[in-house]
């Protein structure tokens, strides 16, 4: 199966029909987006979206007989492959600078391969040669912007603030709700009965992909238990993840939100 390289990622060539498409996983890959992402995306707004022309549900049976492409041999559920309309359709929704990206490099290099034609005379050659070069020179002023937007945001990813200090800093996050959004995500999970005030916990695999971990905090009372409390404690992986969450509109915000991204920048002296 033939691979074709999308933003750093080895992605396979899958055809279906006479076209190119991907499926939700691939999306996910290409994206740098938790597992899982496209497919939550894609029940979301499965009603706006056309079977047979957005998108096409195939039986694992039929995959594994043509070898579209390499399933487990486990899978059960059919694969949904996404046409170039039902990608666009799907990732809109996706605003940052790594989405931009990933789209326009999809769909130029994936979904719409340019045939190489072979100069003919030494014209062409020149011609070509000189568009090459051009091309070059914008792809690396774009890598060069690029940098300094990623310089300017690793500056504002800071390891060691609480998730609700983090999205404090987000213009129109609404931060009263983070902490039922980490668990709605999958991130964090209650320890506490139910009649009792909330004990949030971080899942192994949260702290595996290192996007939140937690410190023990021991608690000391007179005339009370000595007790373990764990306070959450936001890592760099995790600022991003949230980040970009933020960008897409995956955070709850709040009713007055002005609609503009903005954040401001930590700084230690400023207690927030």
């Amino acid at each position: 199966m033939n691979t074709i390289t999308i933003h750093q990622t080895q992605l396979p060539i899958v055809e279906y029909r006479g076209q190119r498409v991907v499926t939700l996983a691939m999306i996910d890959q290409v994206h740098e987006r938790p597992e899982g992402t496209a497919g939550r995306n894609f029940r979301e707004h499965r009603e706006r979206l056309i079977e047979g022309t957005d998108y096409f549900k195939v039986c694992v049976d039929e995959i594994r007989r043509h070898k579209t492409i390499e399933i487990s041999a486990k899978a059960r559920e059919d694969i949904t492959f996404l046409t170039e309309q039902g990608y666009l359709m799907l990732v809109k929704s996706l605003t940052d600078d790594l989405a931009w990206t990933v789209q326009r490099q999809l769909v130029n290099s994936y979904f719409r391969p340019q045939q190489f034609t072979v100069p003919q005379t030494r014209a062409e050659a020149m011609r070509l040669a000189a568009d090459l070069e051009e091309q070059n020179e914008l792809l690396a002023l774009e890598n060069q912007q690029q940098a300094v937007k990623i310089e300017i945001l690793e500056q504002f990813f800071m390891a060691g603030e609480t998730p609700f200090q983090f999205v404090k800093r987000l213009n129109g996050v609404n931060c009263s709700q983070i902490s039922h959004a980490l668990m709605e995500m999958g991130w964090v999970f209650n320890d506490a009965d139910l009649e009792s005030r909330p004990h949030y916990r971080v899942y192994s695999r949260t702290r595996e992909k290192r996007w939140l971990t937690e410190k023990p905090r021991q608690i000391r009372g007179e005339g009370h238990t000595t007790f373990t409390r764990y306070d959450l404690v936001l890592l760099i992986d995790g600022a991003k993840k949230l980040h970009d969450l933020y960008l897409s509109q995956k955070l709850p915000m709040k009713k007055t939100w002005d609609g503009r991204f903005s954040y401001i920048k930590f700084n230690a002296e400023t207690s927030l």
